[in-house]
């Protein structure tokens, strides 16, 4: 057993060997491979993943079957934690309840095919690195590893119907402005609420996880971590596991969230309308050029994101002398929690190939005009 499991992913033949001789005797190897499972489950939560994280990895390296196979056990294993009276974390039993809703259950399939499902599961769960803690684990009795601030209703209601239009229309330059005023709106009632602060008392930033799949992973990442910086926040990129880490205050995670989930489409959208591209002698450079867009697109729109920031941040530092030591206390507690987390991160350089690319994504986030006037929510 443990000879397939070292063997998956690194000598295929002799992974498929070994499934071939355990084949002959699948309900003991189901067993095993299930208990085995359910100790590496338990060894995981402690190390920081959750059932979103790991069925997000298994993703990219399993066939559907396999992921079936492993959502199911993860179903059990939280079923078997709650039986036994063990606290489960409300966003660890959402990851649950999605799991349940998902299941449109396919035939059941024969034991040899599940056991050999459980060894490919087996053999990327054993590898597996320690990652920082974004949901209590199961058992833990803290309610959060943030501050827990819930966004107001209302301002959300507006961002998402200004994103929304952002991502319907055809222009680029209504996009944009429609996307700053967004912005304008989520700085304004974060200034708010990072002023309910008192001294010293910040409290301590969270983390959260963003996947982030090819095609164009890097580039995608590098806009993430530009609105992230518009708000206050800081990313790494994990390339192996698909996925941005992102440290920082509730409200200012949520809106990270938010807009690049949007930002994404609008540069998707634009992407499509700039067409294939092609070199002198017929060869496609659609690739390179819609990588080298997003990279521009990113840095560009970044900067717009953070001047639309910074005017608030401007007009609010003039009404209350307080902002500016309160943030500068809250990126103190953003740079020791990534150190934490990351002590040893290192900055990639990303290289651009297509400098057409690069310029038409820096158009597309430049057009607009970010000189509007967000009104202030009532009772903000």
């Amino acid at each position: 057993m443990r000879v397939a499991v070292a063997r998956f992913g690194t000598d295929p033949d002799g992974f498929d060997a070994a499934c071939q001789l355990l084949a002959s005797r699948p309900d003991d190897t189901l067993a095993v491979a299930d208990a085995m499972l359910a100790e590496m489950l338990a060894d995981l939560w402690e190390r920081g993943w959750t059932p979103a994280d790991l069925l997000h990895v298994l993703g990219r390296k399993l066939r559907a079957g396999s992921i079936a196979v492993a959502a199911e056990r993860i179903v059990t294993d939280a079923d078997d934690r709650l039986a036994r009276g063990q606290a489960l974390h409300p966003v660890w039993r959402g990851h649950i309840e999605r799991l349940r809703s998902d299941g449109r259950r396919s035939p059941e399939p024969a034991a040899v095919d599940v056991s050999r499902s459980l060894l490919e599961v087996l053999g990327v769960v054993s590898r597996l690195p320690d990652i920082p803690v974004t949901v209590p684990p199961p058992g833990d009795l803290r309610s959060g590893l943030g501050r827990g601030v819930r966004l107001d209703e209302r301002m959300l209601t507006r961002v998402r119907a200004l994103l929304a239009k952002a991502e319907s229309t055809g222009f680029d330059q209504e996009a944009e402005a429609l996307t700053a005023k967004a912005q304008q709106l989520i700085a304004r009632h974060a200034i708010d609420e990072a002023l309910l602060d008192r001294g010293e008392d910040v409290g301590e930033p969270s983390i959260r996880r963003i996947p982030v799949d090819d095609p164009y992973a890097s580039a995608k990442a590098h806009l993430i971590a530009e609105v992230a910086r518009a708000n206050r926040c800081r990313v790494v990129h994990t390339p192996d596991l698909g996925w941005v880490t992102a440290f920082g205050y509730d409200h200012d995670l949520a809106a990270v969230e938010l807009l690049s989930t949007s930002l994404l489409a609008q540069a998707a959208a634009a992407m499509a309308r700039q067409g294939v591209r092609r070199d002198a002698a017929g060869r496609s450079r659609t690739r390179s050029f819609r990588h080298a867009f997003l990279l521009g697109f990113g840095q560009r729109i970044g900067e717009r994101l953070r001047l639309a920031a910074e005017q608030e941040v401007v007009v609010a530092r003039a009404e209350n002398d307080r902002l500016v030591p309160v943030l500068a206390a809250r990126e103190d507690r953003l740079v020791a929690a990534q150190k934490r987390a990351f002590p040893a991160v290192r900055r990639r350089a990303t290289s651009v190939s297509h400098p057409a690319g690069w310029t038409e994504g820096q158009a597309a986030a430049e057009h607009a005009r970010l000189d509007v006037t967000a009104p202030r929510l009532p009772g903000a």
